[in-house]
């Protein structure tokens, strides 16, 4: 029996899968890297900048294509959270010092007001002018 599509139509959406697949991997291993203790956390940072390279990359060529359908939507709003991840990352090298002393210092922690002075500490490491 034989289907509805003829079996030498060509896949218009073909050309994106790679770029597709390339940015999710890259984005996956972002994600993966922001849940692991600092340092560790910071492996993540050229994941997450190649993601949103690649995700603006296959955006364009989703806009440029006829059967990219819902990649239009999906692909920029993915390339969007991919940039902030970085943003953080990049706070997160920025004030490494004062990051690790508050995680070690919460990993410490017994009582709620032992995490409290934690999070006091690092506010004023953080903005001593308060």
């Amino acid at each position: 029996m034989a289907g509805n599509t003829p079996q030498d139509a060509p896949d218009a959406a073909r050309p994106l899968r790679g770029w597709v697949a390339a940015t999710l991997i890259a984005m996956a291993c972002t994600l993966a890297g922001w849940y692991l203790p600092l340092p560790f956390r910071l492996a993540g940072l050229p994941f997450a900048v190649a993601g949103f390279v690649l995700g603006l990359l296959t955006s364009l060529k989703a806009f440029g294509n006829p059967a990219a359908g819902a990649l239009r939507l999906a692909v920029p709003v993915a390339t969007v959270a991919c940039g902030l991840i970085a943003l953080l990352l990049a706070g997160q090298l920025v004030f490494l010092g004062p990051s690790l002393q508050y995680q070690q210092c919460r990993t410490d922690a017994l009582t709620l007001r032992s995490e409290a002075a934690c999070t006091q500490d690092f506010r004023n490491e953080l903005d001593p002018a308060r």
